[in-house]
């Protein structure tokens, strides 16, 4: 038989031991829950942390919808706080799913951007699209803030990600290329104008950004312009930029072939015209770059400068007639006009340079002086460019005084008027006032 103090004792030690067990259990419980059971997935994981959530949604129904509701209205009036602490009431009662993700995360994002708290909003932007990342209205509320932060390469990323859920949006697309150019991302501007072109080939815009964004990295063009000529000769674009390549490259009677091709095709295209009128002054084929003025003349009567052009043609062939004629044509249609009397004057001086021999005799001077006094007129008209050679020839060109005293008899008419008597000039009408 135990004693009093003997059972007292062993109930003691009893009871602590049942305590203890209890403590064991209890631990192993809470560390049990702390941990996956094992062999669970992540996915499995995942699914239960859903159920979890759905559940606390589900027995929190009515508290989300009142403060979504409350929230909603507050932002509405833009009082960005309180719509803010009511959205905060939403996460802390588990109520933002993918369901709510649209009606919540966007607004918070925006709420911050109003409050100037720019880091915060990105942070609820990213937050709401790792739900709905296809979402244009929350993707796009974070690239105008990161327009507001200066980060362009932040914003070309998200919109490249945005092209990425709208691969149709082809203004998008556009919008994106033309930034990629601007901002020197050079490789992305050719790959994203490439997948433009394979949808919409005929983008003219989208084409010369490739062609510039190729250019930038070095790479030959060649090629890519001459397809793109031959896909379509008749594009006239694709005829410029075709020949001016042709041009830039010197392969020069390829081009002529082109542009003579394109004006049969193209008779009265301005463009090319005038661009074969280039091709022929650079091969130094002076009658057929009149010809092509000739045309340009009649498809723009009014424009003086093709006239002026074909005075130069005509002198570099030597053809001192035909420019002649064509610049008296020239002040008889443009009377008043210093420039015309100016581009006569220059005829007169080469028709004088072709007869000059070693020094000028008094037949050279008499011409250089019909020079002279179209260039005086052309000052006096008020085209001031030839002051420089009315000083030159009125010192060096001209008759001088001896010069009329000597030659007077042998050269000056009853009227007072001199011509030049070398055979050279036989041909000239104009005569020289005598002093």
């Amino acid at each position: 038989m135990l004693s009093a103090d003997e059972k007292g004792m062993h109930l003691m030690k009893s009871r602590i031991w049942t305590i203890a067990i209890v403590g064991f259990v209890g631990l192993g419980m809470m560390l049990s829950a702390c941990q996956p059971p094992s062999g669970m997935s992540e996915e499995e994981m995942a699914l239960r942390q859903k159920a979890y959530k759905d559940s606390m949604k589900k027995a929190n129904m009515r508290e989300c919808m009142k403060f979504l509701s409350f929230a909603t209205e507050y932002y509405k009036n833009k009082d960005y706080e309180d719509a803010l602490r009511n959205y905060q009431r939403l996460f802390e009662l588990q109520c933002v799913d993918e369901e709510l993700a649209r009606d919540v995360f966007v607004f918070v994002g925006n709420s911050y951007r109003e409050l100037n708290q720019l880091d915060t909003a990105l942070y609820y932007y990213d937050q709401g699209l790792a739900y709905i990342p296809e979402d244009a209205y929350l993707r796009q509320s974070k690239i105008y803030t990161l327009k507001l932060m200066g980060d362009a390469d932040g914003v070309l990323a998200e919109k490249a990600e945005l092209l990425r859920f709208q691969p149709e949006n082809m203004k998008l697309a556009e919008e994106l290329v033309d930034e990629y150019l601007l901002n020197k991302h050079y490789d992305e501007a050719k790959a994203l104008a490439q997948q433009i072109l394979e949808k919409d080939p005929n983008n003219r815009n989208v084409q010369n950004i490739l062609r510039e964004a190729m250019v930038a990295l070095g790479e030959d063009i060649f090629d890519m312009i001459k397809a793109r000529y031959e896909e379509d000769p008749a594009n006239l674009q694709n005829i410029n930029e075709y020949a001016g390549l042709l041009i830039e490259r010197n392969r020069i009677t390829e081009a002529t072939r082109v542009l003579e091709h394109a004006v049969g095709v193209n008779p009265d295209n301005e463009s090319i015209m005038r661009r074969l009128v280039d091709v022929y002054n650079s091969k130094g084929n002076a009658t057929k770059t009149v010809t092509v003025l000739q045309k340009l003349i009649k498809l723009k009567p009014n424009d003086t400068e093709y006239q002026y052009q074909v005075t130069e043609a005509y002198l570099s062939t030597g053809d001192h007639k035909s420019a002649l004629k064509q610049a008296e044509t020239i002040i008889k249609n443009n009377p008043k006009d210093g420039r015309a009397y100016a581009n006569r004057a220059k005829v007169y001086e080469e028709i004088a340079n072709a007869c000059t021999g070693a020094a000028p005799d008094f037949s050279d001077k008499l011409v250089f002086n019909m020079a002279y006094e179209d260039y005086v007129q052309a000052r006096d008209l008020r085209y001031s460019k030839v002051q420089n050679k009315i000083d030159f020839l009125g010192e060096a060109r001209i008759p001088q005084k001896g010069d009329w005293f000597f030659y007077r008899d042998d050269y000056v008419d009853k009227q007072g008027n001199a011509a030049p008597q070398k055979s050279c000039y036989s041909w000239l009408t104009r005569k020289v006032k005598a002093p």
